[in-house]
This record gives structure tokens, C-alpha cells and sequence, in this order.
């Protein structure tokens, strides 16, 4: 599909660019291991600790007491803590992995390619500014994409069997529907953007990643803020957080291709 959508150059880019990313430890660290914490590890020990707690119905405790209403039916302690990982800690887990991949790919992209010095040589070559950027993001967001696809299993996996192990129906639903098809893929997009955006004001990738950090902040209270309960996050609610997220990539990705400028990008 790729070889009808990108040109021979930008193909060559991107290979280019999942080589370096891939083969710096930092970011193939990230790739590997915050899918497998966030989305395998994590789960496993909350449905282990479902397991040891009451199995009758209407023993609920008070912390999980919450759960009942947003549930729609009544539950057991145990088919609760399925569904607190499964509607409620899943989808923060699940959302921070694309947000964490791409920017930290970026990072290694656009700054460590000034940082290797290797950014005049690829200036030099005849390539366009503007595929350079298409190529550039693509990668990262490429990466990005992989990612959700390996969290995504991993984390099916692991509520199948808590599924089977507590009778309690499979997770995936129209609300992660949306997450896994819309927004997940627009805050990878967001990610990457918004990183070509401060790369230009960062001297190194290290500093470029610290500074992404700010973004996994908003996904983390808005979920804190559905634990609260002050409100649900429904397919209707998260498609509209999907469209706020496109528009906003709209015009970062407009800004970010405007900005994308020799001066800019050789900058030290």
C-alpha cells in the first residue's frame, strides 16, 4: 500500500529512520516495554488480585461500590475489578502507548538526526523539505500504529482469560471501538507533530522527550476524572475527544510543515 502512497525517496526515508529509532536503545526500550507493562503486566495483576477477592454476589465493598451503576448490572467484587481494568484503567493504559511511542520516536527522528549530524546530509539530498516531513512523520507514526496493534493483543489476551476465568463479558466494545480507530491513531498523529513542533527549540532528544511528557498529563486526568466519577467516557463523548484531537492535528500538522525549514531544522 505504502509503495502507492509514497514516493521511492520517502520510502527510503522512513526504512531509514525505523532503522535509527529502532536500533537506539531508549526508544526500542519504550516500544517494548510499555506495551508489555501498560497493557500485559498491569492487567494480569489486577485480574490476579480480582481473584482473591469475594466471589458472591452482593458482597461488594464500598471502593468498588461506584462500579455497580456504571456497570448496568449487578456484579460480583471480582466481575467489578474486571471491569474497572477492562472500561475504565484499559483505555488510559492503552492510549498512553501510541502518545509515548511517537513522541519519543520523533524525538530520535528530527532531533538525534541534528544531534548525529546526519540532518545537512539528508538537506542535500534530492528530496523535497516537504517529503522529507511526510516520510519523517509517516515513520513515527508507522511505529506508533505497530505499537497499539502488539498493546492491543497483548491486552485482548489477558481479558480473555479473565473473561473466562470470571464470567463476565469480552471488553471490547463501541467505546474502544472509537479508541482503537480514532483516537488512538490522532494522538499518535499529535504526538509526532507536536514534537517536530519543539524540536527546534531542544538542544538534545533527551530534553525533547522530557518535554513530551506533558502530553501523557491530560489522558491521565481524564481518566482520573471518570474514576471520580464525574462523568463516563462513551463512544459518543470519545468520538467527539477524536474529532477535537483531528482538528487540532490539522492545523499542528500545517503549522509543523510550514515551520519544517533548513534554518529551523540545522539549528543548535
Amino acid at each position: 500500500m505504502l509503495k502507492h502512497v509514497l514516493q521511492p525517496c520517502e520510502r527510503a526515508i522512513i526504512r531509514k529512520d525505523l532503522h535509527n529509532i529502532w536500533h537506539t536503545r531508549m526508544i526500542r526500550l519504550t516500544v517494548i516495554l510499555a506495551p508489555a507493562l501498560l497493557c500485559l503486566v498491569l492487567p494480569a495483576f489486577y485480574l490476579a488480585i480480582a481473584w482473591f477477592l469475594p466471589a458472591e454476589a452482593g458482597s461488594v465493598s464500598d471502593d468498588l461500590a461506584f462500579l455497580q451503576s456504571a456497570a448496568g448490572e449487578e456484579m460480583t467484587e471480582r466481575q467489578l475489578m474486571v471491569y474497572l481494568v477492562a472500561q475504565l484503567l484499559g483505555p488510559m493504559f492503552f492510549l498512553m502507548i501510541p502518545l509515548m511511542v511517537s513522541t519519543t520516536s520523533a524525538a530520535c527522528s528530527f532531533v538525534g538526526e541534528r544531534e548525529n549530524s546526519t540532518m545537512e546530509t539528508l538537506l542535500l539530498a534530492p528530496v523535497s523539505l516537504r517529503q522529507i516531513f511526510c516520510a519523517k512523520v509517516a515513520a513515527c507514526a508507522l511505529l506508533s500504529l505497530i505499537a497499539e496493534a502488539v498493546s492491543l493483543f497483548a491486552f485482548s489476551l489477558v481479558m480473555a482469560v479473565g473473561s473466562v476465568l470470571f464470567e463476565t463479558p469480552f471488553y471490547f466494545n463501541l467505546s474502544w471501538a472509537v479508541l482503537v480507530f480514532l483516537l488512538a491513531p490522532a494522538v499518535a498523529l499529535f504526538g509526532v507533530t507536536f514534537m517536530v513542533l519543539i524540536s527546534g527549540r531542544s538542544k538534545s532528544s533527551m530534553e525533547a522527550m522530557q518535554t513530551s511528557g506533558y502530553l501523557v498529563l491530560p489522558v491521565v486526568l481524564l481518566f482520573v476524572a471518570q474514576l471520580s466519577g464525574a462523568f463516563t467516557l462513551g463512544p459518543v463523548l470519545l468520538l467527539l475527544i477524536a474529532v477535537l484531537v483531528g482538528g487540532a492535528d490539522a492545523v499542528l500538522v500545517s503549522i509543523a510543515s510550514r515551520s519544517f525549514t533548513p534554518e529551523r531544522l540545522l539549528r543548535v
